[in-house]
């Protein structure tokens, strides 16, 4: 199957995902205080790039081709589905009756509405006072907020890809009813992002609403704001402030919203409008080796179905595997229980570097494609750290890419000015 990925900047994002999907992303928009801005400011005087220690790793988005689209006059994107094959084919008798049976080519069209979303940097007459008294200051200052804007919204696109249609942030794995909280994976928020902690019940109620975030522990996958959660469950979800309510969701319908075999929550809405439930829709539908929610290990034969899968439903075999860290280092230890059991000894992986692994051949940094050391079956294997926990996805990435209009990504303040 065919599908693609169009996003219009910066007025339109729409995203078509293995299949085709919507997607957006949604405002990065911060406060930020003068105080901040003159602090961070001090450095640029003296250096050509202030330092950031945190992840900046955008893997998804990397991975994805980008390709420039078009929209049609109706702002939307249509997608029709060949369903059902046209005729019939059968063998008959020498000379005999003609079948009278008929059979036509049946389509399914996916249609999918543009989205408009904002982005907002703060930045005070002070800054650019302070910034003109030194020749250099203002373009470093300039390129100060530029770093931390891109770094702000290319992580929220990123956790928009990862997500289900709601923009999680991190999910709860269990009930965590304190002013910090345990997520399952990597948290996306940074530093100062208002979020929201929403009831995953209903997908409107807040149990933390627009509080900024005080601090965030990526080892032990903590989120820290003001208020202590109140009547949390497995399932909730940080968000940005103010994007998901029963009106709906303003995120876009990432990845693990289209490796599913049922529709997303009612607040993104069906794919496409097409039902996964209706009969007759299951070319809708990804494979899933869900074991009925409950966790298991990871084994060869695992992966071996999950490729096999992929190439029943969609035609083409997996040419991307990508996972978090953790499921990687489950990989290594079976690829060393394989090792030791058909050379009786412990060898590294890669050359040079004792028992373990080639680290300098695990691609990492904000413009890497998370590629890695790991192959299954001649495919590679892609790691993003902030990927949810206990999921391994398998795909063809011929099947999907990122479109957009004008622009491939927002303008920022540079090209402004």
């Amino acid at each position: 199957m065919v599908s693609f990925l169009l996003v219009r900047w910066p007025k339109a994002a729409v995203l078509l995902l293995a299949l085709l999907f919507v997607l957006g992303f949604d405002a990065p928009a911060f406060a930020v205080s003068t105080a901040d801005v003159l602090e961070a400011l001090k450095y640029t005087y003296g250096t050509d790039r202030v330092l950031y220690l945190a992840s900046l790793e955008v893997v998804l988005w990397n991975m994805l081709k980008r390709k420039d689209m078009r929209v049609g006059g109706r702002g939307q994107s249509l997608m029709p589905i060949r369903t059902a094959n046209t005729g019939i084919f059968q063998g008959i008798t020498q000379g005999g009756t003609l079948p009278t049976t008929r059979a036509t080519a049946a389509t399914e069209e996916a249609s999918f509405s543009l989205q408009e979303f904002y982005g907002a940097i703060n930045i005070t007459w002070k800054l650019l006072q302070d910034a003109s008294q030194d020749r250099f200051a203002f373009e470093r200052a300039v390129d100060f907020c530029d770093t931390a804007f891109r770094a702000r919204m290319f992580r929220l696109i990123n956790a928009d890809l990862l997500g289900t249609g709601l923009g999680e942030l991190g999910v709860l794995p269990a009930v965590d009813d304190q002013a910090t909280v345990t997520v399952d994976s990597m948290p996306l928020v940074d530093l100062g992002m208002v979020v929201d902690l929403m009831d995953a019940s209903n997908n409107n109620t807040k149990i933390i609403t627009a509080e900024a975030v005080l601090a965030v522990d990526v080892i032990n996958n903590t989120i820290t704001q003001t208020s202590a959660a109140a009547s949390t469950a497995a399932g909730d979800y940080y968000t940005v402030a103010g994007t998901v309510s029963t009106a709906g969701s303003l995120h876009m319908a990432g990845l693990l919203a289209w490796a599913s075999d049922a529709n997303p929550e009612t607040v993104v809405g069906n794919l496409g409008g097409i039902n996964r439930s209706t009969t007759g829709n299951d070319f809708w539908k990804a494979t899933l080796l869900s074991n009925s929610g409950n966790t298991r290990p990871l084994t060869e034969d695992l992966l071996l179905q999950g490729g096999d899968s992929v190439r029943k439903r969609g035609g083409k075999p997996v040419n991307k595997w990508i996972s978090n860290l953790s499921i990687i280092r489950r990989y290594h230890e079976v690829l060393r229980e394989d090792t030791f059991f058909a050379m009786s000894q412990a060898k590294e992986f890669g050359s040079g570097v004792g028992v373990g692994r080639d680290e300098s051949a695990m691609k990492q940094g904000e413009n890497s494609d998370g590629g890695t050391i790991y192959r299954f079956s001649g495919v590679e294997w892609h790691a993003d750290p902030f990927f949810r926990s206990n999921r391994l996805i398998g795909f063809n990435d011929e099947h999907f890419w990122i479109g957009h209009g004008e622009n491939e990504t927002p303008d920022v303040l540079s090209n402004v000015f």
